[in-house]
């Protein structure tokens, strides 16, 4: 058996991002750049007040204390949108709000908490103010020409307000991966309000799990489907969800992948398509397909809902960032070392992924099992924060051992 590097290392491999498009701005959260992004114009766009308050000349408040305030000549009112058109001279200020332009002359300004009004038009400034404070130069976050955003950058909502910043109403992205999502069993059935499945039967939450990790990371469902233990059913879906005009960019199933008399998933690929790689050394998850039907991806995960899960965190997930345009090197979740707080069994042979519960105190990362680890426990899952691993040949882990942990 492939381990889970050696896996995820062969399906990566062979996987180019997707053609690039462009799309509105409003349309790119969480699509990912595909070109530089330069700015238009330097930012902050002009000098302006971090505060609301009053624009001043340092050098005239110094020594200024609440006991022994400063007066100074209010010559001008500054609003955010307006313009400063007066020149501050020696004993002058000028009242400013957050944002507003700040007037020729001035080099730092007083917070409104640190003033109070004096008679005739003046300002008491009651305590000194140094150069520059809560002042913000134009440019001094970047510059015109600079870049803000780098090809590669997956855009979140920070990243859509930069781009509004610079002017870019329209943006250059990968295309995001379509994916055919794929159930299977005879036991398997749709969920009706108020009415338990029939002695036998399972709920059909693989369909609602895979469809919501798909759209949970940026890609698009290109379909959702259920299949029966049916061998020529199984043909003639991945033959619809494969072909080249219409279908998915990934089919993903879950179910029917492993080595039982109607499991049809694995022998279905091997007749319509190639047949990469099939069971990784981990638990849970160990019978895992991936392939190609012409240019569509395959994979086939268990039918476990909680090996469903993991093995799409392992695997998918990265193979449709890939495909979105994030580059190799950002596609892992962050790994921590965290000290195990309760004891985690565990059989030597297969890399085991605990759900887990993963908290910091005093800067330290602490991590226990969230309960039962039964591959169809779902609820367990539900509760997790992050996947503690335990390694292959491990005999489990004690308290007080460290661990790393994958966070979700």
């Amino acid at each position: 058996m492939l381990t889970v590097e050696e896996a995820l290392n062969k399906i990566l491999a062979g996987i180019e991002p997707l053609p690039t498009q462009t799309v509105p701005l409003r349309e790119a959260l969480g699509r990912t750049l595909a070109e530089d992004i330069a700015a238009d114009i330097d930012l902050p766009p002009f000098d302006n007040s971090a505060v609301d308050g009053y624009a001043v000349r340092s050098q005239d408040i110094v020594g200024a204390t609440e006991a022994r305030p400063i007066a100074l000549r209010t010559i001008a009112d500054i609003h955010a949108g307006g313009l400063a058109t007066e020149r501050l001279s020696a004993g002058s200020a000028a009242r400013i709000m957050t944002g507003a332009p700040l007037p020729t002359g001035a080099d730092a300004v007083v917070m409104v908490e640190d003033t109070r009004q004096g008679p005739d038009q003046t300002v008491l400034i009651t305590a000194e103010s140094q150069r520059e404070q809560h002042v913000r130069r134009a440019g001094e976050d970047v510059r015109r020409g600079g870049t803000v955003l780098r090809a590669g950058t997956r855009i979140r909502a920070a990243e859509v307000g930069l781009l509004a910043t610079v002017g870019r109403t329209l943006v250059p992205v990968f295309r995001s991966a379509t994916v055919a999502v794929v159930s299977t069993g005879d036991e398997v059935v749709e969920i009706v309000e108020g009415l338990a499945p029939r002695p036998g039967k399972i709920r059909n939450s693989n369909l609602y799990t895979l469809n919501a990790l798909v759209r949970e990371i940026g890609a698009s469902v290109h379909s959702e489907s259920h299949l029966p233990d049916d061998m020529a059913e199984t043909i003639t879906a991945f033959r619809a969800f494969s072909d080249p005009t219409h279908g998915a960019d990934v089919i993903v199933t879950a179910g029917g992948v492993s080595v039982g008399d109607r499991d049809f998933i694995k022998p279905a690929l091997e007749q319509l398509g190639t047949l990469e790689l099939w069971r990784v050394a981990m638990k849970p998850g160990k019978p895992v397909a991936f392939g190609r039907i012409g240019r569509t991806l395959f994979f086939g995960l268990p039918g476990n809902p909680v090996s469903a899960l993991v093995t799409f965190e392992l695997f998918v997930r990265p193979a449709l960032w890939r495909l979105s345009g994030i580059p190799l090197g950002q596609l892992a979740r962050p790994e921590v070392l965290a000290m195990v707080t309760e004891p985690v069994s565990h059989t030597p042979g297969r890399r085991e992924y605990v759900r887990a519960i993963t908290t910091t105190n005093e800067g330290r990362f602490l991590t226990r099992p969230t309960g039962g680890q039964s591959s169809c426990n779902l609820h367990t899952l539900a509760l997790a924060n992050s996947l503690l691993i335990v390694p292959l040949d491990s005999p489990g882990l004690r308290m007080g051992n460290t661990a790393t942990v994958l966070l979700l």
